[in-house]
């Protein structure tokens, strides 16, 4: 067999988008570990959450004294916790959390491998996850579109609004060389009706501007008017998967494999 037929390795992957809460972290500690135990049972190896999802998208109060007892290290008990699940069910785990470093607070996504070890961090570069015209030094973006490697698949995180300011674009873009897949979490907070009706079409011909795969996954919050879910794979435009918005649940049967050899 030469090297050019070996079999790739397919790594199954899911979107969790099941309900959570805006500003719990030991809610949705617990949500995130029943989670991991219920989709290893359904064999998958890689579980994919939204934006900010276990610190809860509103777990900011963006008074700094407050949020400095609230947002995570990445050193500190609650990621360890989850490395060790994450090595105990040998399953790869990528998440949103507001994060602590050096007195600074980002709205950070994380990466880790079945062992439990991490292999992507990114701090969100757009700064849609601040109130308007809040300018406070202590709360931060980070400069750069990381691209690391996973299960053998290189993947690159976006969050939510990185993909829609235009003068990021370039530097995404710049990702597709490098990449096999985007990751897109997101917490989008459409009425269920304004999705399907237009809001969906707009998310999906975004994607189109990468060449390779996007896949989106946004939080299911059960309080009316706030975020309902919805987890797609969409490449170039096509929708290869997905778990419609409105719609709580995991989105299954997604084999992700690297796009070159």
């Amino acid at each position: 067999m030469t090297h050019q037929d070996k079999p790739r390795h397919l790594l199954e992957t899911a979107c969790f988008s099941v309900p959570s809460s805006l500003d719990d972290t030991e809610h949705n500690l617990r949500v995130m570990e029943e989670a991991i135990a219920a989709a290893r049972e359904k064999g998958v190896q890689f579980l994919v959450f939204g934006e900010a999802f276990l610190t809860g998208f509103e777990g900011l109060s963006f008074n700094y004294w407050a949020d400095s007892m609230k947002a995570l290290a990445l050193d500190g008990p609650e990621i360890s916790r989850i490395r060790g699940w994450a090595k105990e069910h040998s399953m790869a785990l990528a998440f949103g959390f507001h994060e602590i470093d050096d007195e600074r607070i980002y709205s950070s996504y994380l990466a880790l491998d079945r062992k439990g070890e991490i292999r992507g961090h990114y701090r969100r570069i757009s700064k849609g996850w601040k109130p308007r015209n809040f300018h406070q030094e202590e709360y931060r973006e980070g400069r750069v579109f990381p691209t690391f490697t996973l299960e053998g698949i290189r993947m690159t995180p976006l969050i939510c609004g990185d993909l829609w300011e235009d003068h990021l674009l370039m530097d995404i873009i710049d990702r597709d060389l490098e990449t096999d897949l985007f990751l897109w979490p997101v917490h989008c907070d459409y009425p269920v009706e304004e999705w399907h009706e237009s809001i969906y079409e707009e998310y999906r011909e975004r994607s189109q501007i990468l060449a390779r795969p996007v896949l989106f996954v946004n939080n299911f919050i059960e309080e009316e008017g706030r975020a309902k879910g919805g987890a797609y794979l969409w490449h170039l435009g096509r929708e290869l998967h997905g778990l419609p918005y409105g719609t709580p649940g995991l989105l299954e049967g997604i084999r992700m494999g690297p796009t070159r050899g």
